[in-house]
């Protein structure tokens, strides 16, 4: 059997052969070149889904890190406007919160430098905020008793009037009973007395918040100084991190003058305050 299909291979001729070696060849050349064609094929599909997600991450971060600086941006503007007390405790703490919040997205996106530099920053400026509230209290408590007083000069002042109207209308009647004005004239007297204790006792109240108010708005304009520095370093990482250039050091020389000149200009406003109030 064996020898039966040797011979007829034998009698096979040498262009058959060759013909059929050709084949194989060029099979085997086609499967190589299918097999590199699916390898880089596979390379392919796997780079441009790695640069896909790159992309998005990429657009993820660039989004966090715009609120977030837009939040830091927020954050510091608080912290100069405490001084002004018709800023309500509650405008601030709402401000302050949904801007923390946002600052804080940056864990989840950002890399170990970006995070390291924000988390500094917000620690600051959460310091910085809680040490000035504490200051605060005190010049809004004052307030408050300020505007309770002026509601009391206010009470006074037309119960004044009433007694006056009254006044006008017995004498326009003729009535002379002496026990009547005497009444009326006691209660003018107290209502003036209690008139000119509630003013001394508001123009001494807004004196002393004046001069702290003064002092306050000094303590929370220093603050900021502390916090320029972390901000250029918190804005150098995230542009390093968004392969954008940045000269971190020529920043800070910037704030360094912006703070200079504004702290000129808060001591010159300051000074013109004093010597008008």
């Amino acid at each position: 059997m064996i020898e039966s299909i040797t011979n007829i291979l034998c009698k096979v001729p040498d262009v058959i052969w060759a013909a059929i070696i050709a084949s194989l060849l060029t099979l085997g050349g086609v499967l190589l070149t299918n097999r590199g064609s699916n390898n880089r094929l596979k390379y392919q599909l796997e780079h441009d889904a790695k640069e896909r997600e790159n992309i998005r991450l990429m657009e993820l971060r660039k989004s966090v890190y715009l609120e977030s600086v837009e939040a830091i941006s927020k954050n510091h503007m608080i912290l100069a406007q405490m001084p002004n007390l018709e800023l309500s405790d509650t405008e601030i703490v709402q401000t302050f919160s949904r801007s923390s919040a946002t600052i804080a997205k940056v864990n989840l996106v950002g890399s170990q430098e970006t995070v390291r530099e924000m988390t500094k920053l917000s620690s600051e400026l959460g310091a910085a905020y809680m040490k000035l509230s504490a200051k605060r209290l005190p010049l809004i408590a004052r307030k408050t008793d300020i505007e309770i007083l002026d509601d009391l000069i206010e009470a006074s002042s037309k119960e004044k009037d009433r007694i006056i109207a009254m006044m006008k209308e017995v004498n326009l009647q003729g009535i002379k009973d002496e026990r009547l004005w005497e009444v009326i004239n006691d209660n003018y007297e107290f209502e003036n007395k209690q008139t000119e204790k509630h003013l001394s006792d508001r123009d001494s109240l807004a004196d002393i918040n004046s001069q702290e108010i003064l002092e306050f708005s000094r303590e929370c304009f220093r603050s900021l100084k502390v916090i320029y520095p972390l901000m250029a370093d918190a804005l150098a990482a995230v542009r390093n991190e968004m392969k954008l250039p940045f000269d971190g050091e020529s920043f800070k020389e910037l704030m360094e003058e912006s703070y200079k000149k504004g702290e000129e200009c808060l001591e010159e406003f300051l000074s013109e305050v004093a010597e008008n109030g």
